[in-house]
């Protein structure tokens, strides 16, 4: 068997609407934070220290809707929701409407990872921390705290500028513009033995109201991992985040490609089925979400990376350990399909010098 630990990393900057003139900046810092996963996982580290890892390169990017430059409150303020869940453990940890913390999908680790510590008293350690109480737990556990402030970024500030003015003469812009960023982003990690973990962080939606929380603190809504006897799955998610919490997206699609014979078309009709035509968003005009899932066969040492989305773009990026450099591309939907199909893209991939029983 190998000494060296070899594995996958795939991430996403969000489904949403994405410049294209800013296309390459979004795609490089998506290389990065494969780069940075991959060396977690070569030196060692857990699938859950690599997918947080690599959520942390997105988060402190100003480019991105998570952590620092994070679309900003109705208020002007910024308030940020996360999530990791450990397949191996299936424990989970999340934040919502957190403010001050620089890294929140840090801080959701710190909670998954805190599931498994008994109490005194029979007292149950939270899972779920949200607004004041999460800060609160963040300075008590030792984890950097900021001024609110400093996580604004000069963009999100033009940005809340911008639309702020618009929708007070106008509340039709609340749609309009609550369709440019969606981009939550997000991870996917998974090691040669097939231990996975998956991760979501998110600003949320441009004027939001303070105190809303979207699928990327939500349980099965923003990130999913599971490891059974055949495969290690994960998921994460980005869109509209009330659209995927009624959805459950990231377990439906999760769920739907566990077991599949062919995960590419299990995950085309997931998105039409379960999103799409889901009963749950019945009357709205159009459905926006994205996920990306990952698929591997510890036996097989094989896998698939997947991506699909009904919104007008994804940008999404994978390494593997095994290979020389991180891959990044943009998926585009045609307008007029926007909100109403979705498409299906991905890749294979293969743990190599690994000895599998």
């Amino acid at each position: 068997m190998s000494s060296t630990k070899q594995g996958f990393v795939a991430v996403h900057v969000g489904a949403g609407q994405h410049s294209a003139s800013l296309k390459e900046k979004y795609q490089k810092v998506c290389r990065e934070a494969c780069k940075t996963g991959a060396q977690s996982l070569r030196s060692g580290g857990s699938a859950l220290d690599a997918v947080v890892e690599t959520v942390m390169v997105l988060e402190d990017s100003p480019m991105t809707n998570a952590g620092f430059g994070s679309n900003l409150t109705l208020n002007g303020t910024v308030e940020c929701d996360a999530s990791v869940m450990d397949g191996s453990s299936l424990q989970f940890g999340a934040v919502g409407a957190v403010s001050g913390i620089k890294n929140p999908v840090f801080l959701a680790k710190r909670l998954c990872e805190q599931q498994s510590i008994k109490f005194a008293y029979g007292r149950i350690p939270p899972s779920f921390l949200v607004g004041s109480g999460a800060h609160i737990w963040a300075n008590e556990m030792g984890i950097q705290t900021l001024s609110p402030d400093q996580l604004i970024s000069i963009r999100a500030q033009k940005t809340y500028k911008h639309y702020k003015r618009k929708v007070e003469s106008c509340s039709v812009e609340v749609q309009k513009c609550a369709k440019r960023r969606m981009d939550t982003v997000g991870a996917i990690c998974v090691d040669d033995d097939g231990n996975i973990a998956a991760a979501c962080s998110s600003g949320g939606i441009i004027l939001k109201y303070p105190g809303r929380v979207g699928q990327a603190g939500v349980w099965g809504c923003g990130a999913w991992a599971c490891k059974d006897a055949s495969y290690s799955i994960g998921a994460s998610t980005s869109g509209c985040g009330e659209h995927l919490v009624r959805t459950s997206l990231a377990r439906t699609v999760a769920e739907a490609i566990s077991t599949a014979s062919c995960p590419t078309t299990s995950l085309h009709q997931a998105m039409s089925a379960d999103f799409i035509d889901s009963k749950f968003l019945y009357g709205l005009e159009q459905k926006l979400g994205g996920v990306i899932a990952v698929r591997y066969s510890p036996q097989e040492g094989l896998g698939d990376f997947l991506w699909s989305h009904s919104t007008n773009s994804m940008i999404i990026g994978y390494m593997n350990t095994c290979g020389r450099a991180p891959m990044s591309y943009m998926s585009v939907l045609p307008s007029h399909e926007a909100g109403k199909k979705a498409i299906v893209e991905g890749v294979c991939f293969k743990m190599t010098g690994v000895d599998k029983v």
